[in-house]
């Protein structure tokens, strides 16, 4: 990662340096230092507390590589911040505010007071507004209640489902009494999923018969799949589905990292069984976004929601911990500590 200029300046950010060609790495990123931003009409300016790093950020330089992205190297990198206000009245905000935004990687960030969302201090932390309460934890009811329509006794399958909204969407499918199989890499992932989340079981797709664990974990095949990888891990998914079992699609880890094409051996189940394939996007719903907010935060403060997290310290810690989360490194909800 390029060093900070040596300037007199006091916004620490971290900007993109280069759209990479294949895997990400550190020195696709840059370390700087640029002015206090000064909040203009409508602004408030703040203080970043906690960065999240999510997949759909690599995604969004895929897509800017493709042109189809507004990301260019030189900006601050893009993401979903938890911060306080220090300075501004606009929107009806005060100094001290705990605020939901956007200010992407860095440590303060003038912020249209429209596009922030005030919420109330958690204890120990605030940081999984982040994860279970904000957006995964969204993403994951939309999947599994709203489009999944997760039901007692089905058979429901997660993949990813070590990570921040798999684990939350697999969680939510237990609630409803459903039999919950997580899909996940690595051993020690496996071991924590049924563990200390509960899961009937968790199959190791880096295993080399992760197919056969599969096969075995599910015998009476799947009603439901929660899908965030696709390539093998959606195609051995699809040898496992019931007639007329649904999927719900939130992403494709499994894609982000090349451009390599992945030739599907068990595609024609979709027809043949009837499959309901539905991708989707969060801001696709925002009309079910309050009712899963509140949906989650019942949860939560009944017990019934946890969320692990890999804390990162330190904004300029932030890249490695990007480049780790997309290698596999970690589990739940990935977060920087900014200040």
């Amino acid at each position: 990662m390029t060093p900070p200029a040596a300037m007199t300046v006091c916004n620490l950010q971290v900007r993109l340096h280069s759209l990479p060609d294949g895997a990400v790495g550190i020195g696709n990123f840059e370390l700087s230092r640029a002015p206090m931003p000064v909040p203009g009409p409508g602004q408030v300016l703040t203080r970043t507390l906690y960065l999240s790093l999510d997949p759909y950020m690599r995604k969004r330089m895929q897509e800017a590589r493709q042109g189809r992205a507004a990301l260019r190297p030189g900006d601050p990198m893009i993401g979903r911040t938890l911060g306080v206000v220090e300075a501004g009245a606009a929107g009806g905000f005060a100094a001290g505010d705990l605020v939901l935004g956007w200010a992407g990687w860095q440590s303060f960030a003038a912020q249209d007071a429209e596009r922030l969302m005030r919420v109330t201090p958690l204890e120990p932390s605030s940081s999984p507004y982040l994860g279970a309460l904000g957006r995964p934890g969204i993403t994951a009811w939309l999947g599994m209640v709203h489009l999944g329509q997760v039901r007692q006794g089905e058979t429901v399958l997660v993949s990813s489902a070590a990570g921040a909204v798999g684990s939350v969407a697999a969680q939510i499918a237990r609630r409803f009494g459903a039999r919950v199989i997580g899909i996940a890499g690595g051993a020690g992932k496996c071991a924590w999923l049924k563990g200390e989340l509960g899961f009937d079981e968790a199959v190791d797709y880096t295993a080399f018969d992760f197919e056969r664990q599969l096969e075995q974990a599910t015998p009476s095949g799947v009603d439901l799949c929660f899908e965030s990888v696709g390539a093998a891990v959606l195609d051995a998914a699809l040898s496992r589905m019931n007639p007329r079992g649904r999927i719900a699609l939130c992403g494709l880890l499994g894609h982000y990292q090349s451009d390599a094409a992945h030739a599907f051996a068990n595609f024609a189940r979709l027809l043949d069984r009837g499959l309901a394939l539905q991708g989707f996007r969060i801001d696709d719903f925002e009309a079910q976004h309050a009712q899963a907010a509140a949906d989650l935060a019942r949860w939560w403060h009944e017990g019934a929601l946890r969320q692990h997290e890999t804390m990162t310290e330190g904004l300029e810690n932030a890249p490695a911990a990007f480049v780790g989360m997309l290698a596999g490194r970690g589990f739940g909800k990935h977060i920087a500590r900014v200040s």
